[in-house]
């Protein structure tokens, strides 16, 4: 076994585990703006920090370009040490059969979307909790872009990450949005028979886009307009509820998916229905840590049947 020598070893005495952590997290999100924001650290003092290590190793780690933060190849060498120290501590503290405080159940952390959540998850974990009460389920909404390590979760039903590391990535159902309007609606404006003829129907569509970075919710706006051109929306909201909600008032048109629940119980119409938003892959993802996790492996096999199943019945 390698010995260290305790004398050429006087750099490390000052980079302590919190530097290589800011480091980690800095690189992995890539600006010192969403670290801030991330670790609730001002970005003085995580550019203090940086810096420190810097002067410590005596090299720079990043290089400031437009688009954020860019490891240099001393950088990249730190970042795959920190990252292998980083995963094998998590896999040490994450017991994979980790129990309650008060109990002997296991808690299981599901990050995903709101409308994901309530609208065609929360369903299917109630009926598979039934079955297996030793777990503990904390769905968690956030419809912003989830990592499972980062976020300390461990699954999270999303897109595909073709950047992820040290994860698994195995996927459950795809989406598509079509567009959707009341009879109530149908009756004072008629039905649009072309894309084209969207130009003069009522469009409501979701508020503040750029807080959904899963899809392009601004795909109806575009509908049936000349390039450069987007529809004057009647009603915006950030809630698919009250989207919807707005709809069966007849107040527009919306797009929406058929597969959640709120959809198919609205008694809305779907309309033109060859007109269909890009397909959104929705995908199971877990770490590396937890791939032959029996409680994971057998929700994933679960929910992977019942999303199938689904399927075929439509």
């Amino acid at each position: 076994k390698k010995e260290i020598d305790l004398e050429k070893s006087s750099r490390f005495r000052y980079l302590d585990w919190d530097k290589i952590k800011t480091f980690y997290y800095v690189s992995k999100l890539g600006s010192f703006t969403k670290t801030s924001e991330f670790l609730h650290l001002s970005q003085p003092a995580l550019s203090r920090q940086i810096s420190s290590m810097e002067r410590i190793l005596g090299c720079p780690l990043f290089t400031r370009q437009s688009r954020g933060l860019q490891l240099t190849r001393k950088g990249e060498q730190l970042f795959s040490y920190a990252e292998s120290m980083y995963f094998g501590i998590v896999e040490f503290t994450h017991t994979t059969h980790a129990e309650m405080a008060t109990s002997k159940k296991r808690k299981i952390r599901i990050a995903t979307t709101h409308a994901i959540t309530a609208y065609i998850l929360d369903d299917l974990i109630f009926a598979y909790n039934e079955q297996h009460p030793h777990l503990v389920f904390e769905l968690i909404s956030a419809d912003h872009l989830i990592d499972v390590v980062l976020n300390d979760v461990d699954i999270a039903i999303r897109p595909h990450d073709p950047e992820g590391r040290g994860i698994q990535q195995e996927h459950l159902f795809t989406l598509e949005k079509k567009l959707y309007v009341s009879p109530e609606y149908l009756k004072k404006y008629g039905e649009p028979q072309s894309v084209d003829d969207l130009k003069n129907h009522r469009i409501i569509a979701p508020a503040h886009p750029e807080d959904y970075p899963y899809a392009e919710l601004n795909w109806i706006l575009n509908l049936g307009m000349s390039k450069g051109k987007q529809h004057e929306p009647v009603f915006t909201a950030n809630s698919i509820e009250s989207l919807i909600k707005a709809a069966k008032r007849g107040l527009g048109i919306i797009g929406s998916y058929e597969e959640m629940e709120i959809v198919k119980n609205s008694h809305l119409k779907n309309i033109l229905p060859k007109v269909k938003e890009n397909k959104i892959e929705c995908y199971f993802i877990y770490p590396n840590y937890l791939q032959e996790d029996k409680d994971i492996l057998k929700l994933k096999n679960y929910l992977q049947s019942e999303f199938s199943s689904n399927k075929n019945k439509n």
